[in-house]
């Protein structure tokens, strides 16, 4: 009886203690929330979110930027007011307080850059979140003092970003769509088999779900040929261009001159019925919870684009990423957030675009290369239902890989390319407008400056050279730090 009793007292113990435990567990979360509110409402926490376009350098910029910030003695930031003024103490990375998002692996995209070679990061594939504490000197009423600002980074793939139109598409809907998008001359004639087999595809005939996997993949190396190819920027669906796995969204129909209440009446069996339940499995299962989980918490969003690269494809490259860009205006939320909105639905009050990579042509023609970004964005953002969205654009360079220098009179970039061979180059000129007739685009034909490995001598503590980052760091943070 004594026994029982004692391990009854014992039993009773080890509950007491698991509650007190979870008391504790509680409590600090709703201290670090109670924290995340209190720096909402005193505006000393901003969520930005960033991606980029396919090739944009997304990984290369969060280093950069994360480095700057992290050793303002080596960092080279005369267009950041803290820097400059000597205000900026340095900042720590720490995780995400209100999710379970994994980390951006910043020490391991740090490394690349400082490895000998030194060698570019692997690329975003999946979501990550991390929280950047800026430390700054206070100088208020005479006295310095300090304080922090935290800025909560959301990294997401830009392929990913184009699949937000899909949440206002119904399956016919988006055949439609994709359908006029294939016969426009930016991806004819790169799956003539493929189209034509998509073609034979009768919407009323019985589904084969082997068949349907086979077309779904020559549909997946299509969107690749798309990008690699052609260099095109608006692909659905984009999580098929990053990896193999079955998300659920097949082939699509041709349903022109097909009306909608004709295909619900097919069979539940036919090849439209069964891709239609796959898109919307997709649309549910992945589209609307990245929405749910990650945009309402953005209060501005940056976007990079590899306008260098897009521009030398020549036009039809460059007409899709503007309509990429009119599609991503849709997405977002914006306008102004009062206090409380703050806290509970955060709205985008700044939209920024930067095109990387600009140390790939001569200085002279980096403010070309941005008034030229502005004017597409400008024509992309020109309705009336994107009025009072805050748009910022920007031409920077995460890390400079190349020097200028003149040559028998000819001014000329140097740098190693990803061999690590030395060389010389300069670029076609810039045009800030772009040519008004066909011919004038083979100013750009065949002219793409080469690709460059990052620069030796990083690892010795040097700084990590760049161009703009500043400037860039001034329009996502100058008004709150």
């Amino acid at each position: 009886m004594a026994e029982g009793e004692s391990g009854a007292g014992n039993n009773g113990s080890g509950a007491s203690s698991k509650l007190k435990q979870k008391w504790r567990q509680l409590r600090r979360g709703a201290q670090d929330k109670s924290h995340w509110a209190a720096e909402r409402l005193l505006d000393r926490r901003i969520c930005i979110g960033i991606t980029g376009l396919s090739g944009a350098g997304k990984s290369t910029l969060l280093t950069s930027l994360i480095y700057q910030l992290s050793h303002p003695q080596k960092a080279q930031l005369p267009g950041f007011g803290p820097a400059l003024n000597g205000d900026l103490l340095g900042a720590e990375l720490k995780p995400a307080l209100d999710t379970d998002l994994p980390m951006f692996d910043y020490r391991e995209c740090l490394q690349a850059l400082l490895d000998q070679p030194p060698r570019w990061p692997q690329s975003t594939r999946e979501l990550s979140a991390m929280e950047l504490h800026i430390h700054l000197r206070s100088r208020r009423f005479g006295r310095n003092g300090r304080r922090t600002v935290v800025v909560e980074l959301r990294d997401y793939p830009g392929e990913w970003l184009m699949d937000l139109p899909l949440l206002g598409m119904s399956y016919a809907d988006w055949c439609r769509h994709q359908h006029h998008i294939i016969d426009g001359d930016a991806r004819a004639g790169l799956a003539p088999e493929l189209m034509s087999e998509l073609a034979a595809l009768s919407p009323s005939a019985a589904a084969e779900p082997g068949h349907l996997d086979s077309l779904w993949d020559k549909y997946r190396n299509f969107l690749l040929d798309c990008r690699t190819q052609r260099r095109l920027s608006y692909l659905q669906p984009g999580r098929a261009l990053l990896d193999r796995e079955n998300y659920g969204v097949l082939p699509l129909l041709d349903l022109r001159g097909q009306s909608n209440e004709a295909l619900e009446a097919l069979p539940e069996d036919s090849n439209y019925q069964y891709l239609a339940r796959q898109y919307r499995r997709y649309v549910e299962d992945m589209v609307a919870p990245f929405v749910e989980s990650h945009f309402r918490h953005l209060d501005r969003q940056l976007v990079l684009v590899d306008m260098i690269g897009t521009l030398y494809a020549g036009e039809q490259a460059l007409d899709d990423m503007r309509l990429a860009f009119g599609h991503i205006a849709d997405t977002f939320r914006y306008g102004g957030s009062n206090p409380l909105r703050k806290l509970w639905r955060p709205r985008i009050d700044r939209l920024v675009f930067a095109a990387t990579k600009v140390d790939q042509v001569l200085a002279a023609d980096h403010d070309a290369l941005r008034q030229l970004l502005g004017s597409q964005l400008q024509q992309a953002f020109s309705g009336a239902r994107h009025q009072g969205l805050p748009l910022f654009c920007e031409a920077i360079s995460a890390v400079r890989c190349s020097n200028e220098t003149l040559r028998d009179g000819r001014r000329l970039l140097v740098g190693h390319d990803l061999k690590g061979r030395y060389l010389g180059f300069e670029n076609a000129e810039i045009f800030a407008q772009l040519p008004s007739e066909g011919k004038a685009w083979q100013h750009y034909n065949g002219a793409a400056p080469p690709q460059l490995r990052p620069p030796a001598g990083m690892a010795a503590g040097q700084c990590i050279p760049h161009i703009r980052v500043d400037a860039l760091l001034n329009l996502l943070l100058g008004d709150k730090v």
